[in-house]
């Protein structure tokens, strides 16, 4: 099991950073101790302190709570047809930090979301499994999602690569919000989830009546990317566009362990 991506003070963090508050203005405003906030920003559990600062910053105070006492972990399996490649991706400060890419397939058809930072066991699924590569989606362009796309493009060089817009790569064909393909029988529709990055699309693929979203770091169990700079886009886009899919829709982050849009509606305390 992959571990969650953040812990409560991540996300508490997240939405300091995001709605440009520093934690003198959140002393003054709740009447809670700089030492205090202090403290929580380092994962002391304090119930009612955490009770206080949600509501300034805009989170459900509940599920900040049950998330900070594991209260709840995801359990969700990906399709057959789906498989998720977690790849370490260390950087100073967070030395264990890790990376998803995922493949998904219909037939001997296949499309790659994101490349982790090595691409060997992705590249070896398809080979075991004698699929054609077909199309590579990039849902953007921060380093650690496509630190592998040299190896990918090196193994199979008529793989088409896609990418936003706004966050174009060379060689890439670049993709708009609203855009539809096709990979085989499996349809894909690009979604705006820009916020973390300018211009991060979610790949929603439809096989029959199963839906599954790559959505990159817009959206991660518990919690979403950081959004320092466009957070309250980030937080429209997540709405708007993907806790609006089905309840059943799988989403698969870039970090962090698979989901569903039901249960991020359930428990993630941003939303």
């Amino acid at each position: 099991m992959i571990p969650v991506e953040d812990h409560f003070e991540d996300v508490l963090e997240k939405a300091i950073s995001g709605l440009g508050l520093k934690i003198e203005d959140l002393a003054r405003t709740t009447g809670i101790q700089y030492e205090r906030i202090k403290a929580l920003l380092k994962g002391e559990i304090d119930e009612l302190s955490l009770r206080a600062l949600s509501p300034v910053l805009g989170l459900s105070a509940d599920k900040l709570i049950n998330m900070a006492h594991n209260r709840w972990q995801p359990n969700i399996k990906l399709p057959e047809r789906v498989a998720l490649f977690n790849t370490p991706f260390p950087v100073p400060g967070y030395e264990t930090m890790t990376v998803n890419s995922y493949l998904i397939w219909t037939g001997q058809i296949a499309a790659a979301f994101d490349t982790g930072a090595n691409a060997h066991n992705l590249l070896t699924e398809v080979e075991k499994r004698g699929l054609k590569l077909e199309s590579l989606f990039i849902t953007h362009t921060h380093l650690d999602h496509v630190a592998a796309l040299s190896q990918i493009r090196d193994a199979h060089p008529k793989c088409i690569l896609y990418c936003p817009k706004k966050e174009l790569l060379p060689g890439a064909f670049a993709l708009n919000a609203g855009d539809d393909l096709n990979c085989g029988n499996l349809q894909i529709k690009a979604l705006q989830t820009s916020g973390h990055s300018p211009g991060a699309l979610s790949y929603i693929v439809t096989d029959g009546e199963l839906k599954t979203a790559f959505v990159g770091d817009a959206i991660f169990c518990l919690s979403m990317g950081k959004a320092p700079t466009a957070y309250q886009e980030a937080l429209k886009n997540n709405r708007s566009h993907l806790l609006s899919l089905p309840e059943k829709t799988i989403l698969c982050p870039g970090h962090g362990p698979v989901t569903s849009v039901a249960d991020e509606k359930a428990h993630n305390p941003f939303f």
